[in-house]
């Protein structure tokens, strides 16, 4: 558990390095000042089709298993009200992570089953001991890659509707996180106050 939390530690501790090195450097700034105030325009002239294409654009990406999870979920936090963003990322990202689950399940699961043996060995007896338990355990986890929890739950015989309604649940407050984050950051950008 040591070396979990080490990784964890070191993890957010890149992350913070890269955002304020991002958000210091002038150029990099007015980039992202200029783009998010037009991502937010495109927004208020037309909420319906940005929040549809936003939509499933996230949806694809989730369950194509992208890592740009949290750039969308980020950018929500920047252009959507509070509880718009939280109800569009957290319903998005569970919907794509069960389909991304159901087409490792019932399309590509031999392949899935091959390539990715070790990480569903390793799930399937903790699954086996724990049940629906250990997937809550590791939705509030940010150690273990999203996509290799779609994947190889798709291999084991949690039925669909748990494997959605947990994690529906158990990534909820990584989500509200997620779009906090961008919020601020999005204030931060516009205000100039860094």
């Amino acid at each position: 558990i040591f070396m979990k939390i080490k990784k964890l530690s070191i993890s957010i501790l890149l992350l913070l390095i890269i955002i304020i090195g991002l958000v210091t450097n002038d150029e990099f700034k007015s980039y992202l000042v200029e783009n998010i105030e037009n991502i937010k325009a495109l927004y208020i002239n037309e909420p319906l089709m940005f929040t549809t294409f936003f939509i499933v654009a996230y949806l694809i990406m989730t369950t194509l298993s992208l890592p740009v999870a949290l750039l969308m979920g980020l950018l929500a936090g920047s252009v959507f009200d509070f509880y718009l963003a939280v109800t569009i990322v957290s319903f998005t990202s569970t919907i794509g992570a069960t389909v991304a689950m159901s087409l490792s399940r019932y399309i590509v699961r031999d392949y899935m089953t091959s390539k990715y043996k070790k990480y569903f060995e390793i799930i399937n007896s903790n699954f086996k001991d724990n049940g629906g338990y250990y997937l809550f355990a590791l939705r509030m986890s940010p150690l273990f890659p999203f996509f290799i929890i779609n994947i190889c739950f798709g291999l084991t015989k949690m039925k669909l509707l748990t494997f959605y309604l947990v994690s529906q649940i158990g990534m909820l407050p990584g989500t509200i996180i997620i779009i906090l984050l961008g919020n601020e950051l999005s204030n931060i950008l516009v205000s100039g106050n860094v």
